[in-house]
Order: C-alpha cells, then structure tokens, then sequence
C-alpha cells in the first residue's frame, strides 16, 4: 500500500524532494500544502501530486493524508508538529528538528502522546556512499578509526528567515552543517568533546555564521574535523569526506556514486549502489518504520542528539572553549 504523504511547505527543497519521489511513484502518494493555494496547485501539476491544498490546516483535517513532510522554516516545526499530531498524522520532519532542545523535546513528547511515527529527515544519512562507507567501517576494513575529515566549501547565499539568527536558530551549521554532525555520529560515534570555531564573515546579510571549524574527539580518541563554509567566493568544491584508520583509508564525494579505500599498497575503487541524494530510501524507512509498527532509524531523539552537538559546538563557537559532553 503506497504512503499517503503531503509536502508542508512548497519551497526549493520540496522541488528537489517531489521530483526524486518521481522515481517511486507507485510506493508514495504526493500532495502539496502551501499557504499560497496556487502555488501548492502547480506544485500538484508539476509532481503528479494527488491533491493540493491552500492551507496546512486543511490538509491535516483531510482524511486521505496519512502522513506530513514538514518541509517548514526551522522556528515553525514545533507549531507544525502540533498540528500534525493533533490530526493524527504521521511526521517527517525536515533537520534541525528544532533551534533549541527545549522545542525538540516538546516535538517529540507532542508526536509520542499523540502515538504518531515521528522521523527526522537526515537524508545524508541514507546515502549510497555512506552506507557503503558505514559498512567498511563496521567490517573493520579500515581498522581503528583515527580521524573522519567532511569538507564543503559553497558559494550559497541564506535569504529571508535563513538569514535570520533567531528564525533559523543559528548560521550555515545548523542549517547545512548539521548534515556533517549526523554523518559523524553515524560512522564514528558520539563525541566526547567539541571545540569550534567561526570563519572570518563574508556574508554581511546573514545574521548567523557563514563559515565554521569544528574538532571532536570520540570516547577511543579517533579525531573528527568538520570544515562547513557557504561563503566562498569561487563557486562550489566537492563535498568530500575522507575517514582514517590504522588498516587504511576511505574517501568519498558526497554527491557521488564510489568510494576509494587506500591501503598504503593498493587503491581501488568500489561502487556504491543505491541513490546518490538518501532520499527515496529515507522516505522507504520512513514508510516501513509506519507500516511494521517500529521506531524508524532516525527518530526524535536521533534527531535530537544531532542538534545537541550542534548546540554544544555553537557553545563552543561563544566561549572559545573545548566543551565536554560525556565525563
């Protein structure tokens, strides 16, 4: 039986989203929700969408909407949460699950006392190559791990609430970073440690930070670097990802299909099936975890402890100090 899903919020990323969904057409059932009913009609046109509405409240009252992607503004996830929740429905709810923990927390005890499945959509957590990446850890082709690198320099330009310091609840790390802190919790683990630090501003327009370093430590001493910019002047670089161990090393463009491992005496190069962007088999968890009845992989509280680094990194970004986690 296909999920009966409606995008909440018809902006840049719904597009992105509607249109991987093509390619399981026949498992999901789109519909649209914007607060500008046209908009949300010509989103329905342009992606087969099953229906459109002019209202998020209306499409929460509709009977054939079993389930919302809430792909709303950061500060607006707990109101719509709320109100999903209230009507029943089930929540995918774009990262951060929200600026603050005291919002998460109220995200998830609203999604639980109401008995929906609430999933946080971390799509780079279902990418081809790191999934393979997380099994070549795990196999322990790599060895102990010592140091997980993740790069990305872009020239992105945040607007309107993305700007905004208070609305998005923060700059470029807890919009796009966030990606990189789940990636590093997924193949590494949780930190013990974080320190981090601002890049020089470029961007004057945007209250938040444009550009961060950060450097944790795991409870084994394996080294995390995450550099995230969308400041940069000449145009975009690969977003690669670079994971060392004392056996060897991996490395992998995060918008690509392989994944080399180097073991100081050969490189080779293996294919990474599955899709590039994580996000059919996101949506694929998110309709499982629904219909067998279990937690999907990543819950509420997976969500929260992502932007709790992300918390904890920002923390460290005011004080110029190493934070401690876990004692």
């Amino acid at each position: 039986m296909s999920l009966k899903l409606c995008v909440v919020g018809c902006g840049h990323f719904a597009r992105i989203f509607a249109g991987a969904m093509q390619a399981i057409a026949g498992e999901v059932d789109l519909s649209f929700a914007s607060r500008d009913a046209q908009r949300a009609a010509e989103y329905a046109a342009a992606f087969n969408g099953k229906a459109s509405f002019g209202s998020y409240e209306a499409a929460a009252a509709d009977s054939d909407v079993e389930a919302m992607y809430l792909c709303t503004p950061h500060h607006l996830h707990g109101e719509h949460v709320a109100l999903a929740a209230a009507a029943g429905k089930h929540i995918l709810v774009e990262k951060p699950i929200a600026r603050t923990m005291e919002e998460a927390r109220l995200i998830v005890q609203t999604a639980n006392q109401a008995g929906v499945t609430l999933m946080v959509a971390e799509n780079y957590r279902f990418m081809a190559v790191v999934r393979l990446a997380k099994q070549l850890i795990d196999g322990g082709t790599l060895g102990v791990l010592r140091l997980i690198q993740l790069q990305e320099e872009a020239d992105l330009r945040p607007s309107q609430w993305r700007a905004s310091r208070e609305l998005n609840g923060g700059g470029v790390l807890i919009d796009g970073g966030i990606h990189k802190i789940d990636i590093l919790l997924y193949l590494a683990g949780r930190p013990r440690d974080v320190y981090a630090t601002a890049l020089p501003q470029v961007l004057d327009d945007s209250e938040g930070e444009d550009g961060v370093v950060i450097v944790t430590h795991s409870k084994s001493g394996a080294v995390g670097l995450i550099n995230h910019s969308w400041a940069k002047v000449h145009g975009r670089e690969p977003k690669w990802v670079s994971v060392s161990g004392t056996k060897a090393r991996i490395s992998f463009d995060l918008a690509g299909t392989h994944v080399t491992i180097d073991d100081g005496l050969e490189e080779r190069t293996l294919e990474a099936p599955g899709d590039r962007r994580g996000i059919i088999p996101m949506v694929q968890e998110f309709r499982d975890s629904i219909r067998q009845g279990r937690d999907p992989e990543i819950t509420g509280s997976v969500g929260m402890e992502d932007l709790e680094i992300t918390l904890k990194a920002y923390e460290s970004m005011g004080s110029g100090q190493r934070v401690v986690l876990d004692p």
